[in-house]
């Protein structure tokens, strides 16, 4: 660790400090080296530390970071506040870099040392209910010499940043290597042209050559897939649109009263989703909303308010779930919430008679069972209503196509709320486009901790300290084993290795009345380890049960061992899972994959992250079919739904699709102006990779005003080549919506020529010619040239700015 030794000079309004500034807290890593570092340093530094963080909006995910590796900083005002027994402390105060109070032996560390780890950490930056954030799209995990994509030249291999000045012009530069040597340099500005390629390993990856047909043959065969998918599913969202439901009406007192009645204090995610449920509820469209958020994050809370808005407008509500078990948490779960109300909840599963069910049946048409809790039995052609106004879908990756095509018919005029922790591939596409409204819940409760994963070889030694770890705690385990046959087996096993440990088992087949022993005891910690099947894997909440360890967890999808997962960490105690594998070497590729996605999502609200892993691994044959999929394949699932987005966009705005039209216009912008992040700026590659990738993906103004504003709050003021950057986004944006083909400027003079098809008002145009002569020309029907004789780069770029906006006000 570098320091350079200053002096502050004197002044009476601040305490006289000598110190050492710490540079290069993070210089030339590329990977989890750099956090590793900073904490060591923090551990092991003897001193007080204080971390200086900036009111912003990553303030929260920097303290719980902290939080989870053992830092526990307190808040203080001013340094005059420190106490003698704490080690750790922050103030609300933004400093530009970390350094070293020699005098005093504290350590200062600013907000932007800590981003820069948590970048790499993929802790931060997650904008709740945002699906783009989650989807794997982003540049910043790229790896030297691993496959990559551009749209106009294929699929390449990356080759890092570089910063080329030529005359007096600093730009930086994504490298691409293709065929025969030959190397693509792509401007930063142009990032939105590029995609990581995820479909196949390194070596099987194809490798294009520059300027060759191959890309645009397969070019052109995606282009009428995307439209016949684009289409597919504006056809599912105009049928939706056209249906009429039940617009509800909020009794804001009432509702207010019921949401005091909650236990705990609900996070601002829920908050956010909640909003989004009572508007899809207010209006007369039949809401259509899938709510993702881990196990444990809070969506049965919002089903429960979802549930009573509509009881209070004496409609019933109906709780589909995939299990018995689940069927009676949630029950148990719903009755304690609504104990102060009189409304009559009740619940069907196979554990009834037919008597009793026939009686539930009844009830249900005379009205007498407002909220209706039960599992694929609620399918029945021979339940009536009384006055249904919502279906909520638990664990809707659970139920199968039959299932969906029977709710389809039955519940076709209500509102429909669906939650998942891990969203099925078909509902995940949906999802992606826009065409199903999503909100996700990525925040945690207060003070959860996330669940440290591991994976590795089967081995008894492992596996024995990692249950003794968590008895000697006071805590339970589950050890997931999938074979009934051989779970007894398994049990006795576990039972020589670890003596110390009580041990049962559970599974499906049990007789029902004895799995239900088995599981009331387990609650009741009677025994702290239950050897058990994927059961466990939909409605089971023990607190105390803290560690999971899943044997051949290869075998397993990522939907499966993610829910499996959020088993144990409910509680505030550090939870762990541990995945089992008999042999790497004899894995598949595919579940490679998925044991790579699950350990390195092991965030807060992964689980639609994880599903998006899910589709690519899978590839979208899940959706269109095997033919389809092997032309995706080959041009990569990330630039495909990029496409497919952008087609099915244009198609709801009601335009005409075209193939240039799918495989986005090109747009040429040449300014001769230095636009970059420069590297004292923001020091780590990959984390302006990320800021690069952001700004070319930005779909509007505000967007990019929003990523300014993030650079600001984690980095300091923007430098000149950065600010120059900003405006060049902005002006891209407008180019794209005008139709413009390419705009070149130098300080003296301009070209700008529109594509055939674009939306220039002509009749404002010749306006502007004959109130500014001089400055104007028309080269052709679709080419304009002006005179700007503005030497400052940043006075020019705004006059081109506001002139693409002035067109872009008057467009046809």
């Amino acid at each position: 660790m570098k320091i350079i030794e200053n002096k502050i000079s004197k002044n009476k309004n601040i305490i006289n400090v000598t110190y050492q500034k710490i540079l290069n807290l993070f210089h030339n890593v590329n990977h989890l080296d750099n956090i590793k570092t900073l904490l060591s340093y923090l551990y092991l530094f003897s001193g007080k530390i204080i971390f200086s963080l900036a009111p912003e909006k990553s303030l929260n995910e920097i303290l719980k970071y902290l939080q989870q590796n053992k830092i526990f900083p307190q808040h203080i005002q001013n340094i005059i506040n420190i106490k003698e027994n704490i080690n750790y402390f922050y103030m609300i105060k933004k400093i530009q870099n970390s350094f070293l109070d020699k005098k005093n032996n504290i350590l200062f560390i600013s907000t932007k040392d800590l981003l820069i780890g948590l970048i790499h950490n993929k802790k931060y930056l997650k904008k709740s209910g945002n699906i783009n954030s989650f989807q794997k799209s982003s540049l910043s995990q790229l790896i030297l010499n691993h496959p990559i994509i551009h749209i106009e030249h294929g699929i390449g291999r990356y080759q890092g940043l570089t910063t080329i000045k030529t005359a007096s012009i600093k730009s930086e530069y994504l490298i691409i290597s293709y065929a025969e040597g030959d190397r693509l340099y792509v401007p930063v500005s142009y990032l939105h042209l590029v995609s990581p390629y995820t479909e196949t390993s390194i070596e099987h990856a194809p490798l294009h050559k520059l300027g060759g047909e191959e890309w645009n043959k397969e070019k052109n065969k995606i282009s009428s897939i995307i439209y016949d998918h684009a289409a597919y599913l504006l056809r599912i969202y105009s049928k939706r649109a056209t249906k009429t439901g039940y617009s509800f009406l909020i009794e804001k007192k009432s509702y207010e009263l019921f949401c005091q009645d909650c236990p705990f204090k609900i996070t601002k995610d829920q908050n956010e989703v909640m909003k989004s449920v009572i508007k899809d509820m207010q209006k007369s469209v039949p809401m259509d909303r899938l709510i993702c958020g881990d196990v444990g994050f809070g969506k049965t809370e919002i089903a429960m308010r979802a549930s009573f808005i509509s009881v209070w407008n004496n409609k019933q509500v109906v709780i589909l779930v995939p299990t018995t078990l689940l069927a009676q948490q949630h029950y148990k779960n719903f009755r304690k919430r609504f104990s102060n109300y009189n409304f009559i909840i009740n619940i069907l599963s196979r554990l009834q008679t037919s008597k009793e069910q026939n009686s539930i049946f009844q009830k249900s048409e005379n009205g007498k069972i407002n909220i209706l809790i039960g599992t694929h039995k609620l399918l029945f052609k021979k339940i009536k209503w009384f006055n249904i106004g919502l279906l909520i879908i638990d664990e809707e990756h659970k139920f199968g196509v039959n299932h969906k095509e029977i709710i389809k018919k039955i519940y076709s005029n209500i509102d429909i709320l669906t939650l998942t922790a891990t969203p099925i591939p078909r509902t995940l596409n949906m999802a992606i486009t826009g065409i199903k409204d999503v909100s996700i819940i990525s925040k945690p409760p207060a003070k959860r901790l996330a669940i440290k994963t591991f994976i590795q070889e089967y081995n008894p030694i492992l596996i024995r300290k990692t249950i003794l770890r968590e008895i000697l705690r006071g805590g339970q385990s589950y050890y997931v084993y999938n074979k009934v046959q051989n779970i007894i087996n398994v049990a006795k096993k576990l039972s020589m290795l670890i003596p110390e440990a009580k041990i049962k088992v559970g599974h499906g087949q049990m007789n029902n009345l004895d799995f239900k022993k088995v599981m009331n005891q387990f609650y009741n910690n009677k025994f702290n380890v239950l050897v058990c099947t994927t059961i466990i894997e939909s409605g089971v909440d023990i607190p105390q049960a803290n560690t999971i360890i899943i044997e051949n967890a290869d075998h397993f999808g990522l939907s499966q061992l993610h829910q499996m997962r959020g088993r144990v960490g409910r509680s505030n105690h550090q939870a762990y899972a541990l995945f089992l594998v008999n042999n790497f070497k004899n894995i598949t590729i595919d579940a490679k994959k998925r044991l790579e996605a699950i350990s390195s999502v092991d965030n807060f609200g992964g689980g639609f992250s994880l599903s998006n892993h899910d589709l690519e691994i899978r590839g979208v044959g899940e959706i269109l079919g095997k033919e389809q999929s092997g032309h995706i394949k080959n041009i990569g699932f990330s630039l495909y739904i990029k496409l497919l987005k952008n087609a099915v966009n244009l198609l709801k705005t009601g335009e005409s699709l075209s193939k240039d039209k799918i495989l986005q216009q090109s747009l040429e912008i040449k300014l001769y102006v230095s636009s970059l992040l420069p590297e004292n700026y923001i020091i780590d590659v990959n984390t302006r990779l990320f800021f690069y990738k952001k700004l070319a993906n930005a779909k509007n103004e505000k967007q990019v005003e929003e990523i300014k504003n993030e650079l600001f709050d984690q980095f300091g003021i923007l430098p000149a080549f950065a600010k120059n950057l900003v405006l060049i986004a902005k002006i891209r944006l407008i180019a794209y919506q005008l139709g413009i083909k390419y705009i070149k400027s130098n300080k003296k003079i301009g070209l700008i020529e529109f594509h055939y098809k674009n939306s220039l008002n002509i009749e404002y145009l010749l306006k502007i010619f004959q109130k500014e002569p001089n400055i104007w020309k028309m080269v052709n029907s679709r080419k304009i040239q002006f005179i700007i004789n503005l030497d400052d780069d940043y006075l020019r770029l705004k006059w081109i700015i506001n002139l693409l906006r002035n067109l872009y006000q008057h467009a046809l």
